[in-house]
């Protein structure tokens, strides 16, 4: 009788991903914490918030892959700090958008540059040819993940 193949999590990829995921973002957190005094949900928010136009809170719970509690706990609190306001939606009256104040727009061209700079230095390890490999298989493998959602 042969003995079952036990799984080591430290080698079992999702774990390997969330791991690395939690650590990465930890690490980061600094930046937007320390120059900012934003937590990550905020951040997050903000970071959508400027790069969709008209923006929903629905929107972001999806890109962001957050929930609903924590984005709208992270408008209240962006919005308490005069870096996003809420208006209405110019070709739907009854939705509600999310937009950057000019408060918002300058503090997000301020953390632009150092988050990069701190993605650069995570990067630092790699050759150029291995960055562009690294994010041609990170975009695969959520291509795959994706699929596998959609039954595709």
């Amino acid at each position: 009788m042969s003995k079952p193949t036990i799984l080591d999590i430290s080698q079992f990829l999702p774990y390997q991903l969330v791991s690395l995921s939690a650590q990465v973002s930890e690490d980061f957190a600094q930046v937007y914490n320390q120059e900012a005094g934003l937590t990550q949900a905020q951040w997050r928010v903000l970071s959508h918030v400027l790069n969709i136009e008209f923006a929903t809170a629905r929107q972001i719970c999806e890109l962001a892959n957050m929930d609903k509690s924590t984005v709208s706990r992270a408008i209240k609190q962006l919005e308490e700090k005069g870096l996003i306001g809420l208006n209405k939606h110019p070709d739907d009256k009854r939705a509600t958008v999310l937009q950057a104040t000019p408060s918002g727009i300058n503090l997000y061209e301020m953390l632009t540059p150092k988050a990069k700079e701190w993605e650069q230095a995570l990067l630092s390890n790699f050759s150029e040819s291995e960055k562009v490999t690294f994010k041609t298989l990170i975009e695969k493998l959520s291509l795959s993940v994706e699929r596998k959602a959609t039954g595709r």
